[in-house]
């Protein structure tokens, strides 16, 4: 009988095996007569001058893509059609699918000019490009190769600008002289030594178009920083004599003059001058569709103050000025500066109320000296909004629905203060009666916030409060859970955070949890004492007893996600967190002498208080191989430690392992602890217990994940991964043997998973489903083996199914 079993389930991998290998076959079944169906085309260089992924994206004709780099699965759905059009099977595989790539001999021709032309931008002035075509059986194969040769290097760098071409240079001088650092405190700087400070031009450094480009956009930086509004980069020009041998540049650079145009039309060249901003007029209720020109703005009021114009349109002052003239940073009276206008634009868009925010400057002449006059605009937004969420989900194979109703306001208190509640519910079956409302998972809760779009702390320096984007946040919320079968629970909460960013470093966001309460009740008239007696005495203390969480803690992300400068760079996302609870607790029982119970704690209010420090890492980084195809990685992992009043972290602390974002071939909360397993009965074969999801909880998580992604057609994309990980106890606790973290042995405890997935993305949101199967379990159950990647046809036992919203990492 499983002799039968596997020859069933050979047939689909045969057929899978079968229809790659009629795909290849079959590739060209509409290339016609006399054409090539573009098979592969690719670049090949004897120096790894640019990234492969990034050379390649220069190759202007490419072939159809491969779904996991293997196969080309959208030529093959659209080569399934037939030739009858009129045909609506036809017609949908079509257009499902993608039609044959034809070999181009221009656009190859093309490609070689443009790799040339790349080559030489990186300093290899000598490059050859010579493509490799080889035209068989109705296919071309194209591969660029490269010869770099030996790239020109910058031999010396010389500056000599005429001091003519700037007025006031002292002005600039003064800017750089004003605070030197300690190292150069005793340098008197000229315009050569700021034109070279942090320059990227070094002598010996490859004669690089596209880093010199950057040098120029530097230079005009510095002086469009200093006043200089109509210096840009085209007044900065470099001169380079390849003819001194040797593969080296004498590089110049130079400083071309302003270009002004005279009332004959004739271009009169005169030195760049220094802009000062006169005034700074904001127009707060503009919208460009319906106002139309700016002159047609109609305000209904005007608020006035140190050369600040603040507008209102038919909303009235729906925004107070205050709010709007901390959030600028262009002075009036002050010389124009980039720096300032980046930062203005930056704090205004991040105000809730405001959006569409534009900054423009218009050029006069007054009193022989260049103003300026700056416009801002702003098109506020919706002052109130409702919002709505459905979920569905899949845990340990359970099917589970939730929803939620939001509302929010932006501008509360006319300051863009962010007012937000939200109720949402939760339902999760775990009997086969979907309908049996007493018998199955049900939560209810609500949450609200009030945010600041400011610190609000005493004792901060205003300088430093305009220095950063931050805001801060009162949170409650109100939860009520049952688990029939195993405990009620409701819990309360309320904090303070802060959260902030660095003006001039906004990839960095920082979170800070001042104070964050936490009160747990579980009603013992509700507790299954079943469950309850099922768990260790520590467990029943520290996790389903009432107990208070009061904590503060830090929290640091970096991500480049939106960062302007990224490219084509990998995106990459780095969090760290660290939270402490129970220390002012512990100090109020000390100042109350609290006396211990037999568990040796304390207790606050006849309540019990954890007590502990946690924190947790995770990295993750995301490679595009091409237009369709990524590979993504993570690594992460967390440290929880109890002490003074707890002898274990309160459940809702503790780490899980399986599930959605974790090792899949799990589900969540069956993994670890280290070579943890339930053994559900005793000597006599009795069942003595039964497991439940504490025994499978730790103080320690390790986890890693890489997976290839794919986008196929449509929205849809498929994925293959292969994740690893664990969890541990830091002690041996009971009810937990063979759980604890030891170093001689942790690495031989750590489960590794591999699995398929399908992803539906709706831009908006990406619907993931998974399916994991375990190849390594680090169990140390007798009744199972250690290798299920060794039974491939017990798909079915082995693994676990995962529906998810959003990416797992």
């Amino acid at each position: 009988m499983s002799l039968m079993k596997n020859k069933l389930f050979k047939i689909p991998l045969l057929a899978v095996l079968c229809a790659i290998l009629i795909q290849s076959c079959s590739s060209t079944k509409f290339v016609p007569d006399g054409e090539y169906l573009l098979a592969n085309a690719s670049v090949k260089s004897d120096k790894k001058v640019i990234p492969t992924y990034e050379i390649e994206t220069y190759i202007k004709q490419k072939p159809n893509y491969k779904t996991f780099s293997i196969f080309k699965l959208p030529l093959f759905i659209y080569n399934l059609s037939g030739s009858d059009t009129t045909k609506w099977v036809n017609r949908t595989l079509r257009n499902a699918g993608d039609p044959p790539v034809l070999y181009d001999s221009t656009l190859m021709h093309q490609t070689i000019i443009d790799l040339k032309q790349i080559m030489t931008n990186k300093g290899y002035l000598n490059a050859e490009i010579t493509p490799t075509v080889d035209l068989n059986k109705k296919k071309a194969k194209i591969v660029y190769n490269i010869k770099a040769g030996d790239p020109y290097r910058i031999s010396e760098y010389n500056i000599d600008v005429n001091d003519s071409i700037i007025s006031n240079p002292i002005f600039l001088l003064r800017k750089y002289n004003k605070q030197p650092d300690a190292e150069s405190a005793n340098i008197k700087y000229t315009m050569d030594t700021i034109l070279r400070h942090n320059t990227l031009v070094r002598p010996g450094t490859p004669f690089d178009l596209d880093m010199l480009d950057k040098e120029r956009e530097r230079i005009s930086s510095v002086f469009r920083r200093t006043g200089y509004y109509a210096f840009n980069k085209e007044y900065v020009g470099f001169e380079a004599d390849t003819t001194i041998g040797n593969n080296k540049v004498s590089l110049d650079l130079n400083l071309y003059p302003f270009l002004l145009r005279s009332l004959n039309g004739q271009e009169v060249e005169t030195p760049h001058h220094r802009y000062i901003v006169k005034e700074v007029e904001l127009y707060i209720d503009y919208n460009p569709l319906e106002d139309g020109d700016i002159s047609q703005y109609k305000e209904s009021e005007v608020y006035e103050r140190n050369g600040y114009k603040i507008k209102y349109g038919p909303r009235g002052e729906y925004i107070k000025p205050h709010i709007i003239l901390n959030n600028c940073y262009i002075v009036p009276g002050a010389f124009f500066d980039e720096n300032m206008t980046t930062l203005t634009y930056s704090a205004l868009s991040q105000l809730q109320i405001l959006k569409n925010v534009n900054i423009s400057y218009t050029e006069f002449w007054e009193n022989d000296s260049t103003k300026l006059r700056c416009t801002i605009t702003c098109v506020p937004d919706k002052k109130q909004g409702i919002s709505d969420e459905v979920e569905v989900t899949n845990s340990g194979g359970y099917i589970g629905v939730g929803a939620g109703l939001g509302y929010l306001h932006r501008n509360v208190f006319r300051g863009s203060e962010l007012f937000n509640i939200k109720i949402q519910g939760a339902y999760e079956a775990i009997t086969p009666n979907f309908a049996s409302f007493s018998e199955n998972y049900f939560e209810i809760g609500g949450e609200t916030s009030l945010t600041f779009p400011r610190f609000m702390f005493p004792f901060l320096k205003k300088d430093f409060r305009r220095q950063i984007h931050a805001s801060t946040q009162f949170n409650t919320s109100y939860s009520f859970q049952r688990r029939p079968g195993f405990f009620t629970r409701t819990v309360l909460s309320t904090g303070i955070k802060y959260i902030w960013q660095d003006r001039r470093m906004s990839l960095n966001r920082h979170s800070f949890d001042l104070i964050d309460i936490s009160y747990v009740h579980l009603p013992k008239d509700q507790l299954n004492q079943k469950f309850y007696n099922e768990l260790s005495a520590a467990a029943q203390q520290y996790s389903f007893n009432d107990h208070f969480i009061m904590s503060s803690g830090y929290t640091f992300s970096r991500s480049n996600v939106a960062s302007p400068t990224r490219r084509n760079k990998p995106i990459y996302s780095l969090r760290a967190s660290i939270e402490s609870a129970g220390n002012v607790l512990a100090l109020a029982a000390a100042l109350t002498d609290a006396k211990k119970d037999a568990y040796g704690s304390k207790q606050i209010f006849g309540t019990n208080y954890a007590q502990y420090v946690r924190g947790i890492v995770d990295y993750s980084k995301t490679y595009q191989v091409d237009e369709k195809n990524s590979i993504a990685w993570h690594i992460g992992g967390g440290l929880a430690f109890p002490y003074g009043n707890n002898q274990q972290i309160p459940i809702q602390k503790r780490f899980f392992s399986g599930g959605a974002n974790s090792v899949r071939g799990w589900a969540i909360r069956e993994l670890g602890p280290g070579s943890y397993y339930f053994q559900d009965t005793n000597e006599e074969g009795r069942v003595k217990e039964r497991d439940n999801f504490y025994f499978h909880s730790g103080d320690i998580r390790l986890d890693g994940s890489i997976e290839y992604r794919s986008k196929l057609f449509w929205i849809l994309e498929l994925g293959a991964f292969l994740d690893a990980g664990n969890i541990w106890t830091i002690k041996e606790y009971e009810k937990q043997e063979r759980g604890m973290f030891k170093f001689n042995k942790f690495y031989k405890e750590i489960a590794v998973s591999w699995g398929l997935g399908i992803r539906l993305d709706f831009e908006f949101v990406l619907i993931r489903l998974d399916r994991g199967w375990k190849a390594y379990d680090p169990s140390g159950d007798p009744s199972t083996t250690n290798w299920p990647i060794k039974d491939p046809f017990k798909f079915k036992s082995n693994g676990a199914w995962h529906i998810a919203v959003g990416y797992p990492f």
